[in-house]
């Protein structure tokens, strides 16, 4: 009973749709990411995430402190707010990827295929995991006395956010396509098909959503 929930197109399509929710959250909250960088200028959070060196990710959290009072205030808030509500997005999206592998694992008749996205559902936990840490180590990283991490620790770092990404774009690339040629070559029942245009539905909700919601244009500093 629990593996056949797990798998279900039903729960994919609640955590997928929750996932959209949560990214136009965080979304909202990235229009407010400034960082006095040598110039003013907006950042993203792939590149606290990503930072080529140790210097760069102090560099650009200093900046959040040298804006004007108001501005450097709204913009830590933002950025702690995003990490905040990534805690809550973790388990959708890796969720929504699990269920994705389990679908294909419960698919697929040969058994080295099942193995394979039996391993790939349940490596989202340790992807999980990874984010968890990051976010974490983020949150202690952004204050004003921010220090420079040693370069055992930066490289440790960005191993695991090469595993995070890794794990997470590797499972999803090879489940969308697995469940695409299911689709294609019509192995999977016309009643799933309704489960395709929820999916697309809220999709299509999320771009439209982006579109009148986010469109680009400078804050008043």
């Amino acid at each position: 009973m629990l593996i056949h929930f797990v798998s279900s197109w039903p729960s994919f399509c609640v955590a997928f749709g929750g996932m959209l929710f949560l990214i136009l959250i965080m979304k909202w909250q990235s229009t407010r990411f400034y960082t006095q960088d040598v110039v003013l200028r907006k950042f993203s959070i792939m590149e606290l995430e990503m930072p080529a060196t140790q210097m760069e990710l102090v560099n650009l959290i200093k900046g959040l402190y040298d804006l004007p009072p108001a501005t450097s205030a709204a913009t830590v808030k933002a950025l702690k707010g995003q990490l905040y509500t990534d805690f809550l997005f973790m388990p959708f999206a890796y969720g929504a990827i699990l269920l994705l592998c389990m679908q294909l694992s419960n698919k697929i008749s040969f058994s080295w295929g099942t193995n394979v996205f039996m391993v790939l559902a349940f490596l989202q936990l340790l992807a999980w995991l990874c984010d968890i840490v990051e976010n974490i180590y983020l949150l202690n990283k952004i204050k004003p006395t921010v220090v420079a991490s040693t370069l055992v620790v930066h490289k440790a770092y960005l191993s695991m956010e090469c595993v995070k990404w890794g794990i997470a774009l590797i499972s999803t690339i090879s489940a969308v396509a697995a469940i695409c040629y299911f689709w294609l070559t019509g192995s999977y029942s016309f009643s799933s098909l309704y489960y395709l245009v929820i999916i697309l539905g809220e999709v299509a909700v999320f771009f439209i959503v982006s579109s009148v919601f986010f469109k680009k244009k400078d804050i008043a500093l």
